[in-house]
């Protein structure tokens, strides 16, 4: 063998060992939606990590040692923002690669909706119906809740599938491939969803308020909401919504997952109003590809199942 032979040979096995080696992109989700359409976009290609697990709610998550060191070890992390992971900000703050957490409340062209205020008639202070700015997209008054909107998650596709690509244009290819099933899978679940919920006409109470965009996109009549916060309605704003309930004629109330509140048992007596649970990050579902998917065809199921126990 020649000496430019063996320097030939010695260079490919270097150049093979390294792309063997190569450690593959570690990729971090805070909530299982979000998990949801990375592992989408990543299938066959990497396995996403999901940072929230349990059952304890996003507002107020404790992370473990193990959590924090996935996110120390991570090359990219999705998240919301801090309006809904609110212990989040603090923790990647610390990281001494900040750039590799992404905010998507501050996505470009997210349709986003101001917080509603409790009031018998919310709906009527007025949606904000355009796209807003980073900055504005960055206020604490807007819901942080709209991956349940199936345009925005359409839009959360692209831009997940652009920050992965930017650090892994190897598989740009596989990405986008991976993104435009989403895509397609996207608009296939919308036109059934405006078919199954067309008849769901009837007016419902929500616990919280946290299903504006889902709502808006499928011509809801949501009535009302009990509390804006984690504490227990008081005896005034008990009143308000037996007298709310009893006008409009309300036959479903709505509550988050996992537990109902005690509070839903003193406002259902004595009326034929039924209680069903919502489960908007699917503390339920599987973590994994389809997670986005059932999450939003188990709202749909409810609503529904409220429409049919009248």
């Amino acid at each position: 063998m020649t000496k430019h032979s063996y320097f030939l040979t010695l260079v490919l096995l270097i150049s093979s060992t390294t792309q063997v080696t190569a450690k593959p992109l570690r990729i971090v989700a805070s909530i299982k939606p979000v998990h949801s359409l990375v592992a989408g976009i990543t299938q066959g290609v990497i396995e996403p990590e999901l940072l929230m697990g349990s059952q304890q709610s996003p507002h107020h998550y404790s992370l473990r040692p193990s959590e924090r060191r996935m996110l120390a070890k991570a090359d990219l992390i999705f998240w919301i923002g801090p309006s809904l992971e609110s212990f989040l900000p603090r923790i990647l703050g610390s990281l001494k690669n900040k750039k590799k957490s992404v905010s998507l409340m501050q996505t470009q062209g997210l349709h986003l909706l101001p917080l509603r205020q409790i009031d018998n008639d919310h709906r009527e202070q007025g949606h904000d119906e355009h796209d807003h700015s980073a900055g504005e997209q960055a206020s604490s008054k807007m819901d942080a809740h709209f991956w349940l909107n199936t345009y925005n998650a359409d839009i959360l596709v692209d831009v997940i599938s652009q920050k992965i690509i930017n650090l892994d244009p190897e598989h740009q290819q596989q990405y986008q491939a991976n993104s435009q099933r989403l895509h397609d899978q996207i608009a296939q679940l919308r036109k059934t969803l405006q078919t199954s919920l067309s008849s769901v006409k009837n007016a419902f109470l929500t616990y919280h308020d946290g299903y504006q965009y889902f709502e808006a996109e499928f011509n809801l009549n949501n009535a009302g909401f009990i509390t804006a916060s984690e504490l227990q309605p008081g005896a005034r704003r008990i009143s308000e919504l037996k007298k709310l309930i009893e006008e409009k004629n309300i036959e479903c109330i709505f509550y988050d997952a996992p537990t109902e509140p005690p509070i839903l048992k003193s406002l259902v007596a004595n009326n034929k109003t039924n209680t069903f649970m919502l489960d908007p990050v699917g503390v339920f579902i599987p973590p994994g590809k389809n997670a986005w998917f059932e999450t939003i065809h188990a709202l749909t199921q409810q609503f529904i199942n409220c429409r049919q126990s009248i």
